[in-house]
């Protein structure tokens, strides 16, 4: 191990002799959020961001060269495939055809990784913690009702992202909209206005590449952390317009509001809650289907061993 930095083939030989694979990612912010997936897995794993491998930078394509490199040690002692394993995000390399054939490697079916927290499971584990109400009335129609909304208001980013990607597939397309942009600027009323009118365009994009608007589209074409960031916005929404719905009988009226108490409903958020930190709760929150191929993939490394 050099200064501050790992060696490629210490990585390898560290899985080698303990046992306990290697997997390689595109940052050190990756490497909480993956710990906690694994924790489903079947043995232990170690993680390790590209960044801190000697010779390599941050990214998608410096995790690629990594295991590319790795592939050039050779050994009869061990398979490569049973000691490391290389993830990245899918970002939009499958539209441009650049999906890596290197292997050992997890391209993930979302975005990125950030796309996996946008999901009913996400929006029962926060409505847990952050409203008043008891569990009894927090049940799946409930969830279902909140994400049936949030998914409607989502849509409003659609034809962003879908501007974003033909700016990223077509050099020559003009574009008003992309993916190097901050969220902040999806709520420009003149902006949107802007993509809006090219609806028509956009629509003919999107039959080209057999997209439709639907959650599971803007998963896979929306910049992840445009999508978490409006998902948090919109749930914070709905929660707060769960006490006009409990006033009105639309939801399970909680026991304060039978009594016409409606200054104190359970349905009320509680202090301190904001967009930040329900962004910072939905990554701490690996449930869900959204998961379950990552965990098998990582179960995968000894299956041959």
């Amino acid at each position: 191990m050099s200064a501050n930095f790992y060696e490629i083939d210490e990585i390898l030989n560290e899985a080698v002799m303990t046992g306990v694979p290697s997997i390689i990612l595109e940052g050190i912010d990756d490497i909480e959020i993956y710990t906690r997936i694994a924790e489903s897995a079947n043995f232990k794993v170690e993680f390790y961001a590209v960044e801190s491998i000697d010779g390599y930078g941050q990214g998608c394509d410096n995790v690629i060269a990594a295991v590319t490199d790795l592939n050039s040690i050779v050994s009869k002692k061990y398979k490569l495939e049973n000691n490391v394993l290389g993830i990245i995000d899918k970002d939009v390399r499958d539209f441009r055809q650049e999906l890596p054939s290197v292997e050992p490697m997890l391209v993930l079916n979302y975005y990125s990784i950030e796309s996996h927290f946008v999901s009913k499971f996400i929006v029962e584990s926060i409505l847990d913690q952050c409203v008043k109400a008891t569990r009894d009335i927090l049940d799946d129609t409930l969830c279902k009702v909140i994400m049936d909304e949030i998914e409607t208001k989502l849509l409003d980013i659609y034809y962003f992202s879908l501007e974003s990607l033909k700016n990223s597939l077509e050099p020559e397309y003009q574009a008003d909209f992309s993916y190097s942009m901050k969220p902040g600027r999806l709520n420009d009323f003149k902006l949107k206005s802007t993509i809006y009118n090219k609806r028509d365009d956009l629509d003919k994009f999107a039959a080209s590449k057999a997209l439709t608007p639907c959650l599971n589209t803007l998963k896979i074409i929306t910049k992840g952390k445009w999508l978490i960031d409006a998902f948090a916005i919109e749930l914070i929404n709905s929660i707060e317009g769960l006490k006009d719905k409990c006033r009105s009988h639309q939801i399970k009226t909680c026991k304060s509001c039978v009594i016409d108490a409606y200054d104190k409903c359970f349905y009320r958020i509680k202090d301190g809650f904001n967009k930040n930190t329900i962004v910072s709760l939905a990554c701490t929150n690996v449930i869900g289907d959204e998961f379950n191929y990552i965990v098998d993939r990582i179960n995968m490394i000894k299956k041959s061993a």
